[in-house]
């Protein structure tokens, strides 16, 4: 086999995989409904479960049943122990844009006793277009650089004008998230039971 054909082997081969994926579309989460659990273990497991991921609580009211985490931006490629980007897409999309994202969860009483709701918003920062009258000066529209070091900056005229914007929720890590808190009180559960007899 000639070289050109190995290349031309090599870029097909992701096309190939990338299109024997079953594709699977999550509209929405559903809440998580356990017995038996109280209000405050509920939250005390949902909060264990969002510390292990990373993310950081901003709100934490046991009364009105609310937990809301502040913002955490997505994982990079080189972070293998975090658990926030659920597909190679939204890996992709951490990657090549600025990313975060927001947790907000509530506990009410439902017809099968205490549900939780998970919601996730995902935000994409948006950065002001700069205006550049010469092509050669574009690379430094955004960033410096000298022979060891790259940086982002941003002109202060335009730092008032950055923004986050709304891009969705993530029903996926929503459900992830709702079954990690489930396996969890399921282990509590087994070993309850192991002390009881």
């Amino acid at each position: 086999m000639d070289m050109t054909r190995f290349i031309l082997l090599l870029l097909l081969c992701p096309v190939v995989i990338c299109g024997c994926g079953k594709r699977v579309q999550i509209e929405e989460s559903q809440p998580l409904c356990l017995v038996p659990i109280d209000r405050e273990q509920f939250m005390e497991i949902a909060e264990d479960a969002l510390v292990r991921m990373y993310f950081v609580i901003e709100k934490y009211d046991v009364n009105a049943g609310f937990i809301k985490t502040k913002p955490l931006r997505g994982a990079q490629f080189f972070e293998f122990w975090r658990k926030d980007n659920t597909s190679f897409k939204k890996g992709a999309e951490s990657n090549i844009h600025s990313i975060q994202r927001i947790v907000q969860m509530t506990v009410d009483q439902g017809e099968q006793g205490l549900c939780m709701k998970c919601n996730v918003k995902v935000q994409r920062l948006s950065i002001p277009e700069e205006e550049f009258l010469v092509m050669s000066r574009v690379q430094e529209t955004f960033s410096e650089k000298s022979s060891s070091i790259q940086s982002l900056r941003v002109p202060e005229k335009k730092q008032s004008q950055m923004t986050w914007i709304d891009i969705g929720d993530d029903p996926v890590l929503e459900t992830k998230i709702l079954d990690t808190i489930e396996r969890k009180f399921a282990k509590m559960q087994r070993k309850k039971k192991k002390w009881l007899f």
